[in-house]
């Protein structure tokens, strides 16, 4: 699984054998032992895997793969699992074994109480690397990758990214563009890939919502002509996916995700001219700006603030004080300062906050809001997905040559 940086992207970085910033001008130590702890959500894994892809272009270090299995019934919550194997299957702690790795790279909150184990167990020596959000204090993680749907504040260990990391096989997606291509060569360009999510948490995608869409993808199809390329995904309501296959605008093709059948999914990022999608699908809207297209994003409605403040605890509503005071830009005042202290500390999970991830996304020129009427963005002339991998794997040099100093400054 590899994504490799051609020579002309890798010549817009630092020179390969030096870091940048602080440790600018240090050769390499002897490559670090660096384990990938693989989960049970895809997501996740190809964030990780295009992370180590990165470090292996940039730096030339090899991964050694460990796949966990966690039982996501354990009744011993996160917060309280400490450093320990609790949650994690017999099969899966047969793999964590001496000697001990340099580096972990892990995602989730399944995996913070593995990897402290892992660091407990190297005599506090290795560097943990954690992207999303854990359900414990900060200061047990090296380095926690977040974006911004996570809400979470500022810390000296956090590096806060626009999208999640991903990366794509450009020889599996040619591969794909030539499976699926030939089913779609009678269909007029352009051709927009409209890549359907579900409901979260936060948000529910119901028949309402699916009507909304389907009147703008109408709009959409008037205002610029061409086919729509639609898949649905495992998380699409059985009654949003026969709405749309029922009444969307022709011409189209719609593939209505099923577990096992092919996805063209792939080829529709290979070969769309440009891209919409859902904003639930957070990872996929890295992907689409992965391919340095335009991107829309279509907004599912969300439940009020006050509506949720009815039903939640002290701390819930502190939490969602803070959530609706960033949005809006205020200074921060005692109470906020208070609920980032307790987030941080691992007593308060910010909830996702699609807002500032909608907002971020237009900062930057990476999305905008799906409106059919306004001119078509022009495609970005920087990939920020990249750059984003590039800069956080440098963070991950930086923590390593300081740790090698360290080291031998006590030797």
């Amino acid at each position: 699984m590899t994504a490799s940086l051609d020579a002309s992207t890798l010549g817009q970085f630092p020179e390969q054998n030096t870091v940048s910033g602080d440790t600018a001008g240090v050769p390499l130590r002897p490559d670090p032992c660096v384990w990938l702890l693989l989960g049970d959500r895809h997501g996740d894994n190809a964030q990780l895997c295009a992370l180590s892809s990165t470090l292996s272009d940039l730096f030339g270090w090899k991964s050694l793969t460990k796949q966990l299995r966690y039982d996501l019934g354990c009744a011993t919550p996160h917060r309280d699992r400490g450093s320990s194997l609790i949650g994690l299957d017999p099969n899966s702690r047969d793999q964590l074994q001496a000697p001990w790795p340099d580096i972990v790279l892990a995602a989730g909150k399944s995996a913070a109480s593995v990897c402290r184990w892992i660091r407990k167990k190297s005599g506090g020596r290795t560097i943990i690397v954690l992207l999303g959000r854990p359900r414990v204090a900060y200061r047990h993680f090296d380095l926690i990758i977040a974006t911004p749907q996570f809400g979470m504040p500022e810390a000296d260990n956090i590096v806060k990214c626009c999208l999640p990391m991903t990366w794509q096989d450009e020889k599996a997606l040619s591969e794909q563009a030539l499976l699926w291509e030939p089913k779609w060569r009678h269909l007029p360009r352009p051709w927009t890939a409209v890549l359907v999510g579900g409901s979260t948490a936060q948000m529910e995608f119901d028949e309402v919502a699916a009507h909304s869409l389907l009147n703008k993808l109408a709009k959409y199809q008037l205002h610029r002509g061409g086919t729509l390329l639609v898949t649905t995904s495992p998380r699409t309501p059985a009654d949003v996916t026969e709405l749309i296959t029922e009444r969307l605008q022709q011409p189209n093709y719609i593939f209505a995700w099923q577990p096992g059948v092919p996805n063209p999914l792939q080829a529709m990022l290979a070969l769309a001219d440009n891209f919409i999608v859902t904003i639930d699908s957070v990872s996929m809207i890295a992907e689409a700006a992965n391919r340095m297209k335009p991107v829309y994003y279509f907004s599912l409605p969300r439940q009020t603030l006050e509506h949720r403040l009815l039903k939640t605890s002290w701390s819930q509503r502190l939490r969602g004080r803070r959530q609706k005071r960033r949005d809006l830009g205020r200074v921060p005042d005692m109470l906020d300062r208070l609920a980032d202290a307790l987030a941080i500390t691992g007593f308060l999970k910010p909830r996702n906050n699609y807002t500032a991830f909608e907002t971020i996304l237009q900062r930057n020129g990476i999305a905008r809001a799906l409106e059919p009427t306004r001119h078509m963005p022009a495609p970005p002339t920087t990939n920020l997905v990249l750059r984003e991998r590039v800069r956080v794997a440098e963070e991950i040099m930086s923590l390593w040559v300081k740790a090698a100093d360290a080291e031998i400054t006590s030797s």
